[in-house]
């Protein structure tokens, strides 16, 4: 009996593997799907494996997540927040199964460089200025970092001189961003 169910644990590896289902970290990179959505969950992963974050100072209080203790990346997500790269929502979430679009990814990207080059100027430098964009108004929540972002060259704006900020971030950009992002980490 004993040997009948090792050999079907055996077998339900072996078959999750090959039908790639496994919980592993390899099996849910984001750069296997392409034109895949990249969720929040992923882009913390990205940002804590691709950039150096040695010498960025850490927020002195503790941050409280309660939905991530089955994410795979719990880890890398724990870090984002004690970084305030990434926003825990106020009631304690991260919801890292939520998509990121334009908006969102050009707020972390804000987050970033203030925490990198410690320019917290940076978060109103923008503000009350025309818009470059006729599809965000000055108004709109994530404005100034959408224009530092594409000012500091790390988000481009559509052909169309759109920047379509609710539009989902394909993992394909997702890696971009990242890309452009580590000339600012030397």
């Amino acid at each position: 009996m004993l040997k009948v169910i090792r050999s079907l644990v055996i077998f339900l590896v072996l078959f999750s593997l090959i039908l790639g289902c496994a919980p592993k970290k390899e099996a849910l990179l984001p750069e296997e799907a392409k034109g895949k959505v990249i969720t929040r969950e992923e882009f913390a992963y990205l940002l804590v494996t691709r950039l150096n974050w040695e010498g960025i100072e850490k927020r002195p209080k503790k941050v409280i997540i309660i939905d991530i203790s089955k994410s795979p990346y719990r880890n890398e997500i724990k870090k984002m927040a004690k970084l305030g790269i990434m926003e825990v929502y106020p009631n304690h979430t991260f919801l890292p199964d939520k998509t990121l679009n334009r908006g969102n990814c050009a707020k972390i990207v804000e987050n970033i460089l203030v925490a990198v080059k410690d320019k917290k100027k940076w978060r109103r430098k923008y503000l009350g200025k025309p818009s470059p964009f006729p599809d965000v108004p000055n108004y709109h929540r994530h404005f100034n970092a959408i224009v530092l972002a594409t000012k500091k060259d790390i988000m481009k704006p559509y052909r169309d001189g759109t920047f379509k900020p609710g539009l989902l971030l394909s993992c394909r950009g997702a890696k971009r961003v990242i890309k452009r992002l580590e000339r600012h980490f030397k």
